[in-house]
């Protein structure tokens, strides 16, 4: 006859089982070990390792299978793999002995050794086989872990095969951690629908199984974030923080707080970042949670330009490679590859090759799609490498697995206007659709007044507001994920961009302008584009396209003097040259120009450069310049 409270919690009444155990006057080692159980189911974690604790001083050996269960949740691994090792395997009763080797499985899995686990769970599936109905719920627990075990080898077939047993076996609140488990599959699977459909559903079960609310909120930040959906995905990562604080789990709270961290760097919230990587820290649980902490500490240094995040990302990478982590592995490099992007594309690419050799010992690319989507410039610089067979098949994963929304938008607003989305251009109808974005992207924010005074002048109030929200509409049609959003509380409108980076060439100009380094300087004017939205008559952009101008025009007559003051005349020449494509009668430009070639060259091609110089201002201008007589007689004067 079975235990009335293990009754109970076959049939997902924890509730009732506690009630049965305060009934009893004196509660055996068995009674506590079932209604410690129950405890667990109900989150109320600490309660559940006391009465566990009471339950196996008393003599109830078995007790240390759940004891051993809590403290895994509770972040106390050391002590859980202690207590499940020193439980004699022969002592126990059949189902008891197919439990612990589940509880071992369970370890090696969070320890991250896939290998390891699946073997235990094999031998342990293997013992439950002839067992009769009282396994059913474990069996149930043993094909989840067993999915996952193989899904983490990269074995889908078996994984899926084993997931579809759990559920099969599965009823009520019980089915939670194995819906759970086969979303978190079909998410590395890259069946972005099929995981959010097993979420949805076991988001209605969750009220029977409390235990498994962290899990499941962390599982919704790992789809919402695989998808590019920050702000649902930072909200996710919160409640699941929120609830595993909440029950103690400190393994599930750690795991939430690197799911923060990851999107924070990847905005370019960097103290946000690293709020939630100190608390990770505080919260690592074991060898494979440590790495992950390695890996996003890394990445926050990378986003920096810090030196300390390659030996970081190694590291990292090396700790997973120990586990046997091929899809972890394959996150490092493509890091790597991101912190090298910026000084060393050779590098770059090397890691690149290397992700896809953890890409192909995987037999899929789908795992790796979720950080990728983190390095919108990997991305890019794979579109740019597409014919490249050995990287391309990673921009092949991404279609395959029709990831959606994109990982990165160019506003093109030098020398033309176009939107640009993972390297192909979106056409849109309206020429001030982009003038609109550039505008919003320049004020900030703006209200409907402000907008349609600058844009639309001299058109009728009600036709310019036609002409608004048409641009907003088509907009929308063509990139949904790019908006014009309307904050009703402060009556603005304003840019947002949620899922892909939103890369502006004027923001990007602006800011290597002002950077330290004058080669970096230089390189920012030579591909400087062309006049900002040459083809926009408004005011607001003649004032932007001046503005702009003067800025790259003064960054470079200030590295000319610097230059010219250190005798590197052969820089001064070139960027002179390139300096009067853009502003072809400026004086100053000219007599850089003239000056750095009479050094280099002589005074008689220093004369045939000043008469180019004039001929091109003259026809510029309409008029004679000034200056040429000026330089010209300078000329003439030197010896």
């Amino acid at each position: 006859m079975r235990h009335p409270i293990f009754q109970a919690i076959l049939e997902g009444r924890y509730q009732d089982g506690l009630t049965l155990h305060a009934a009893l006057e004196a509660p055996t080692g068995e009674d506590d070990r079932w209604a410690g159980y129950c405890l667990y189911a109900l989150g109320q974690l600490l309660p559940a390792k006391d009465l566990l604790l009471r339950a196996h001083a008393a003599g109830c050996l078995a007790a240390g299978l759940e004891l051993a269960l809590v403290l895994r949740y509770l972040g106390e691994e050391a002590e859980a793999q202690r207590v499940i090792e020193a439980i004699p395997l022969d002592a126990l009763e059949p189902l008891d002995r197919a439990y612990a080797l589940r509880e071992r499985g369970a370890a090696f899995l969070a320890n991250g050794t896939p290998l390891l686990a699946r073997e235990v769970l094999e031998a342990a599936w293997r013992d439950l086989i002839p067992l009769g109905l009282d396994s059913v719920t474990l069996r149930v627990s043993v094909a989840q872990l067993l999915g996952y075990a193989y899904a983490l080898l990269g074995r889908e077939a078996p994984a899926l095969h084993y997931l579809h047993v759990a559920l099969q076996g599965a009823a009520g609140s019980k089915r939670v951690h194995a819906l759970s488990t086969r979303a978190q599959v079909q998410l590395y699977a890259g069946r972005y629908t099929d995981a959010q459909r097993d979420l949805d559903e076991a988001a209605g079960l969750l009220t029977g199984e409390p235990i498994g609310q962290a899990h499941h909120a962390y599982l919704c930040g790992l789809l919402a974030r695989a998808q590019g959906q920050w702000s649902e995905a930072l909200e996710a990562f919160r409640l699941a923080g929120e609830y595993a604080r909440t029950t103690g789990e400190s393994s599930a709270e750690c795991l939430a707080e690197l799911g923060r961290a990851a999107i924070l760097t990847t905005k370019k919230d960097l103290p946000g970042a690293h709020a939630a990587l100190r608390r990770a820290e505080t919260l690592v649980t074991n060898s494979w949670q440590r790495a992950l902490v390695t890996l996003r500490l890394g990445t926050w240094h990378a986003a920096q330009g810090d030196m300390r995040a390659e030996p970081l990302l190694s590291a990292a990478r090396d700790a997973f490679a120990a586990l046997g982590l091929l899809r972890e592995t394959g996150w490092a490099e493509l890091h790597l590859a991101a912190a090298a992007l910026p000084h060393d594309s050779e590098r770059a690419r090397d890691a690149l090759r290397r992700a896809v050799a953890e890409r192909h010992a995987m037999g899929s690319g789908a795992p790796l799609l979720p950080e990728l989507r983190l390095l919108p410039q990997v991305a890019s610089y794979l579109t740019a490498q597409a014919e490249d067979p050995a990287l391309g098949v990673l921009l092949a994963d991404r279609g395959s697995a029709g990831a959606g929304t994109p990982l990165r938008v160019d506003l093109i607003t030098l020398g033309g206007q176009k939107l640009i989305v993972d390297g192909q251009e979106v056409r849109v109808g309206m020429r001030r659709t982009i003038e609109l974005l550039a505008y919003l992207l320049c004020q900030g924010a703006a209200s409907r007044d402000q907008v349609l005074t600058a844009l639309w002048p001299d058109d009728d109030p009600k036709r310019a507001a036609n002409y608004f929200h048409q641009a907003r509409h088509e907009l929308g049609l063509h990139a949904p994920y790019l908006q014009i959003h309307h904050d009703r509380a402060a009556g603005v409108y304003r840019v947002r961009c949620e899922g892909p980076e939103l890369c502006w060439d004027l923001e990007d100009i602006q800011r290597v302008l002002n950077a330290r380094e004058d080669d970096e300087v230089a390189r920012a004017i030579h591909r400087y584009g062309g006049a900002f939205l040459p083809l926009a008559v408004s005011e607001w952009a003649r004032e932007e396209r001046d503005r702009l101008e003067w800025s790259v025009i003064r960054a470079g007559l200030e590295l000319m003097g610097r230059w010219s003051a250190a005798g590197e005349y052969a820089k001064c020449a070139l960027l002179a040259r390139r300096l009067l494509d853009i502003s072809p009668c400026d004086e100053a430009l000219v007599e850089y120009l003239v000056q750095a070639t009479v050094q280099l060259e002589g005074r008689a091609v220093a004369q045939r450069v000043l008469m180019e110089a004039t001929v091109r201002a003259e026809r510029e201008l309409q008029v004679y310049p000034e200056w040429s007589d000026r330089l010209a007689r300078e000329l003439q004067q030197l010896n």
